[in-house]
């Protein structure tokens, strides 16, 4: 499959640009695991296709895009970079959302328990690929629970007493899920600044 990204620099630079502007220190360590999750979550949600061109393999330290931690080792990479697509945007802003704030020490627990690298570590041990097909069955978004509105409240008669109740614990389950998101919800995205390609207000 063709990556939406042509270059794996141009979510390097956009990671980096966007912990700037968070005030976030962007580790070459944490850039790893941002990559990962970027390439890992993309693969899920879109059968298996790739968000950049990368190679990400099994390391004592967690999955690794070798290349690019050689290149920005020591300092952020002197290379040319270009925006992003246009409908990527939202993806990675999504992966910052939830990841970018978070300490090295928790990510780096969070993808040593991951089951794509995981699996290919047993299988194949240091060194291995983890494959696309691997992060797209391990990271296939979960179903979503039934909204409470599509559960009716009223039940027909004839439906026994034991499904009836079954139906209702899951009607009252649907709605407590629902106002947990609300209740966990963030309190809106930060607005990001137009130096960085593709956030400027507006677009």
């Amino acid at each position: 499959m063709t990556p939406i990204v042509s270059s794996t620099f141009d979510i390097v630079h956009w990671f980096l640009q966007r912990g700037e502007l968070s005030h976030v220190y962007v580790s070459p360590l944490k850039l790893q695991r941002l990559l990962y999750l970027a390439q890992a979550t993309y693969a899920g949600q879109h059968d298996g296709a790739p968000l950049m061109p990368s190679i990400l393999v099994v390391s004592e330290v967690g999955p690794l895009e070798p290349n690019i931690y050689r290149a920005i080792e020591h300092e952020p990479p002197k290379v040319s970079v270009r925006d992003l697509p246009e409908g990527i945007m939202d993806f990675v802003e999504s992966i910052w959302q939830k990841y970018g704030s978070r300490q090295i020490d928790d990510l780096n627990r969070h993808v040593m328990r991951d089951r794509a690298f995981k699996e290919a570590g047993i299988t194949h041990g240091l060194q291995a690929i983890i494959g696309l097909d691997a992060m797209h069955r391990h990271h296939k978004p979960s179903p979503k629970a039934v909204a409470p509105e599509k559960i009716p409240e009223k039940l027909p008669d004839e439906i026994p007493d034991f499904i009836a109740d079954i139906i209702t614990a899951a009607r009252d389950e649907a709605r407590h899920a629902k106002d947990a998101e609300h209740a966990t919800a963030d309190g809106g995205d930060k607005p990001a600044a137009a130096w960085i390609p593709g956030l400027a207000a507006g677009e």
